[in-house]
């Protein structure tokens, strides 16, 4: 990731991904609540065709990195890193927004069946008899070309896709919660992760809730999830957005613990378990 890719980052699909307010768009601009602070009017302007966002309450603006350095306080070398983690997946963003484009249609939905999708899950060492209980098959169509991808379901109806070759989503963005009326939870970054514990631990299957952030950048919205549980075990990445992640919700509950340090030498659980199973 270098400045001139990271500045074709579509702010608009970037402030979704976050889970920034749009409180109205059309085919050339978009208007959303400020993510620099808490507002009732939007006053924050996107302009889809320049990818350049001004922000009318502070009266300042600028492209895709000037963003993610004031959002993080960062510098720009950081901001690179920040946007070039994998859950962010803006590689595809011009085929898959996180709104259906009119070239963008379902076909259908089924259980987890197809041959090259099991055998994706199994090169990354998920069985079937834990994938197909979560997962299940989506055939879809962009600008008139057929897809297939294993989809996991959020909580607004969204669904995370992955294939060998792709990694995206479709509808809204958010978490997923898989709910066993535990006071503990298991926090995982992503379904991969997720479903990697259920393959280290399959007696724990049902001795707590689990929550999968789907994308960090929602951690402001997982942050209140949270607080009703009496436990909370971080599962998430060992690189520069899982360890900000982790540390903030340490920050915020005393009863988290990290449990990055059982993969320390890899940068995630489903890395660990590759190498080893």
């Amino acid at each position: 990731m270098n400045c001139n890719n990271a500045n074709n980052i579509s702010i608009y699909n970037l402030l979704l991904e976050m889970g920034v307010k749009c409180k109205k768009h059309n085919s050339s601009q978009a208007w959303f609540l400020s993510p620099f602070r808490k507002e009732t009017i939007a006053s924050f302007k996107v302009s889809k065709q320049l990818n350049r966002w001004y922000d009318h309450g502070e009266g300042i603006g600028g492209n895709t990195i000037d963003l993610i350095t004031r959002l993080n306080n960062c510098s720009v070398k950081e901001a690179l890193s920040i946007l070039n983690e994998k859950s962010f997946s803006f590689h595809q963003q011009e085929i898959f927004t996180y709104e259906n484009k009119p070239g963008f249609k379902v076909l259908k939905k089924q259980n987890l069946q197809n041959e090259a999708l099991i055998n994706y899950l199994d090169s990354r060492g998920i069985s079937y008899t834990n994938a197909r209980v979560y997962c299940f098959e989506l055939y879809y169509r962009v600008n008139g070309k057929d897809y297939f991808a294993i989809a996991f379901n959020n909580n607004s109806g969204g669904m995370e896709l992955r294939n060998k070759y792709f990694k995206g989503c479709t509808g809204s963005k958010d978490f997923t919660t898989i709910n066993n009326e535990s006071r503990f939870v298991k926090v995982f970054e992503g379904f991969i992760d997720f479903l990697t514990y259920l393959e280290l631990y399959p007696k724990e299957i049902n001795s707590s809730d689990y929550l999968v952030c789907n994308s960090t950048a929602l951690i402001r919205k997982i942050l209140p999830e949270l607080k009703r549980y009496s436990s909370i075990d971080l599962y998430l990445d060992n690189d520069t957005a899982g360890k900000k992640v982790s540390s903030l919700i340490i920050q915020y509950y005393s009863q988290a613990s990290l449990k990055n340090h059982l993969y320390a030498e890899y940068k995630d659980l489903n890395e660990m378990w590759m190498k080893n199973v």
